[in-house]
């Protein structure tokens, strides 16, 4: 916060974070607290990315991780970059907590930035974390982070944990309950506000007619919003041509059969999770005790309910598009 102060007096600045995900986020709840928003301020935030799966970094194109490039050049690529908005999402946890049900862990963050999820992902993450907090010496790197989390998914493929999740919770949103009976059985549930999760999997997938976006996405938008919908209405096929943005104050729900279907999505064998909603709040009600996850920080919840709201919004920088092939292309014209 001490940093900030220099620049109170700045109406706009640009900030480089460096770091994982997990700094981001400290460094955007560090900006609500000095209200530069109020102050009529703006604090434009590019990363240079040193976690391991960098999933913010990655959808505004600073890349899955530093490569050792050179700073002058990276610090002109943040000259050249261009400000997007940002949205940012509450979540409250109400528990009835009885005498006789085991505790949870301390919930990492109230606000999350990249995504939320429930079931085999977050347990995956959660033996991760505590491997790591045992033995910090065997996550001395990335590579080896990577490999741990390989080892954890395949274990999980095996033994389930989180087999019929779908019949354990119940989920509104935007006052609309899913009917997550229909189709195969899920064993995780993701609320997603950017088109990256677990190092650059893509859940919610690309759209058919994503490249031919016009004007008339707009007013589909709007026809889709005006719509009554039903529970039962609700499918993968309504969302077939919906976008996917960061800052559009919406957010896609969608769910995983197993930690092999994420692995699939991953390395393209299948398009993407089961799409279940786009909404703009979602209320989420639990059974029994799960992993949970808040951009990539894992804890044990006991039965609750999950409130998700739009928060605010902050203005991130677009890294400029890598112009490697472009300068291939010239160099064979010439």
């Amino acid at each position: 916060m001490t940093g900030f102060q220099f620049y109170k007096d700045v109406p706009v600045f640009r900030v480089l974070c460096a770091g994982g995900d997990g700094t981001i986020g400290w460094v955007l709840e560090t900006m609500d607290k000095m209200n530069f928003q109020q102050s009529g301020q703006e604090a434009q935030v590019a990363i240079l990315p040193l976690g391991t799966g960098n999933d913010l970094s990655r959808c505004l194109r600073w890349g899955g991780g530093y490569e050792g490039e050179n700073l002058i050049k990276f610090l002109q690529k943040i000259e050249r970059a261009t400000p997007v908005q940002l949205d940012r999402w509450n979540i409250e946890f109400s528990t009835n907590e009885r005498e006789d049900e085991e505790k949870g862990d301390p919930i990492p963050s109230n606000i999350f930035n990249n995504y939320f999820s429930i079931g085999v992902d977050a347990s995956i993450a959660h033996r991760f974390h505590m491997m790591r907090e045992k033995h910090p010496e065997k996550f001395s790197s990335r590579m080896k982070n990577k490999l741990w989390y390989f080892e954890f998914g395949t274990s999980e493929t095996f033994s389930a944990t989180c087999k019929n999740l779908h019949d354990k919770i119940d989920i509104m949103c935007d006052g609309v309950s899913l009917d997550l009976a229909s189709g195969p059985s899920l064993e995780c549930i993701a609320i997603l506000n950017i088109p990256s999760i677990y190092g650059g999997s893509n859940l919610w997938g690309d759209n058919p007619g994503g490249r031919k976006r016009s004007k008339s996405s707009k007013s589909q938008k709007k026809r889709e919003k005006e719509r009554d919908f039903s529970s039962n209405s609700m499918s993968s096929s309504d969302f077939n041509f919906t976008i996917q943005e960061i800052g559009d104050k919406q957010i896609e729900v969608v769910g995983l059969e197993n930690a092999f279907h994420a692995a699939q999505v991953r390395t393209g064998l299948r398009a993407s999770g089961r799409r279940l909603a786009q909404c703009s709040s979602v209320t989420i009600r639990t059974r029994q005790r799960f992993p949970m996850q808040i951009d990539g920080e894992p804890w044990m919840q006991p039965p609750c309910t999950i409130h998700v709201t739009h928060k605010n919004q902050v203005t991130m920088l677009m890294a400029p598009p890598n112009n490697n092939k472009l300068k291939l292309f010239n160099l064979f014209k010439k």
